[in-house]
C-alpha cells in the first residue's frame, strides 16, 4: 500500500539518524535525497551522502548496484518539493455530506477520497480535487475489506450521486471529488494519512484508539487496550528480554 508522509522534513530525519531503509529502500534513498536538496546540498554531493548511508544501513550492500541508482536518484532530486504539511482540514459542511451516504462503507469511501483530494491540493496547487491513487490504495486506507466487484460497485454508487466524477481522457482512472469546500467551519483535522475509514468511524461513533506507540487509529477490543496487534507483539518482545536481562544480571 502506498504510504502518505505529510513532513517528509522529519521522516527522513529520522530515517538518518536511525539508519532505517525500511522495506522500500528505493523510496527511502529518494524521499532523502530531496531531503538533502532542501537542505542546499548539491546533485553532485547527493550520490556520495546517499551511500554513505547505505553503507551505514547495511555494510555488505552491492556497492557496484547501488551506485548507479544513487546517482539516477539524485538527478531528479528537484523533481518534486519536499512535502512538508502538519495535516489537512476537513469542514463540517463537506462532513454533513459524507453524512448523507446510506451506508458505512459509501461513507467511509468518500471521507477517503476527500481526504486524498485535500492531500492532492495541499501539495499541488493545480491538482484540482483529483485523487491519483488506484483502489489498491484506496480501499486499505479507508478501511474496507471487500471483492474487487464489490469495490467497483462502491465506486460507481458514488458516481451515480454525484459526489465523484471521471476524467474524459480514457485511460485515466483518478477520481475527482465534488464536495469539497474552499472554506467554511474546520470540523476535524486529519494528521496521519492511515487507517482514514477507522478516523472517521472514531470522529462519529466512537469505539476507536490511536496505538500509544505507532499512533495508528484501531478499533478497540476492550476498554484496556492500548496498542495494536503489531505494537502489542513488540512491546511484548521487548519486556521480555528487559525482564531476562534483570535476571541475568
Amino acid at each position: 500500500m502506498r504510504e502518505i508522509i505529510l513532513d517528509e522534513r522529519s521522516w527522513a530525519e529520522n530515517a538518518l539518524a536511525r539508519l532505517e531503509l525500511g522495506q522500500k529502500p528505493m523510496v527511502t534513498i529518494s524521499r532523502i535525497a530531496r531531503y538533502y536538496f532542501a537542505e542546499g546540498y548539491s546533485k553532485k554531493e547527493i550520490p556520495r551522502m546517499l551511500m554513505d548511508f547505505l553503507f551505514k544501513c547495511d555494510p555488505e550492500i552491492q556497492k557496484a548496484k547501488w551506485e548507479g541508482l544513487a546517482e539516477n536518484v539524485a538527478r531528479h532530486a528537484d523533481k518534486y518539493p519536499l512535502i512538508e504539511l502538519s495535516g489537512i482540514t476537513l469542514f463540517k459542511e463537506e462532513l454533513s455530506v459524507v453524512s448523507e451516504l446510506q451506508t458505512k462503507m459509501l461513507r467511509k469511501l468518500i471521507f477517503t477520497l476527500l481526504c486524498l483530494a485535500k492531500y492532492g491540493n495541499a501539495i499541488n496547487p493545480k491538482n484540482n480535487n483529483w485523487v491519483n491513487f488506484t483502489a489498491k490504495d484506496i480501499f486499505p486506507l479507508a478501511n474496507i475489506k471487500t471483492t474487487t466487484t464489490r469495490q467497483s460497485l462502491l465506486i460507481n454508487d458514488l458516481w451515480r450521486g454525484g459526489f465523484i466524477g471521471y476524467s474524459n481522457a480514457v485511460d485515466n482512472v483518478n477520481i475527482n471529488v465534488k464536495i469539497i469546500r474552499d472554506t467554511g467551519d474546520p470540523e476535524l483535522f486529519i494528521s496521519d494519512f492511515r487507517s482514514l475509514g477507522n478516523q472517521y468511524l472514531q470522529h462519529i461513533e466512537g469505539g476507536f484508539i490511536q496505538c500509544e506507540r505507532c499512533g495508528e487509529t484501531i478499533k478497540a477490543a476492550n476498554n484496556s487496550q492500548r496498542y495494536c496487534a503489531q505494537c502489542a507483539v513488540e512491546v511484548h518482545r521487548e519486556r521480555m528480554l528487559e525482564n531476562y536481562y534483570m535476571k541475568v544480571s
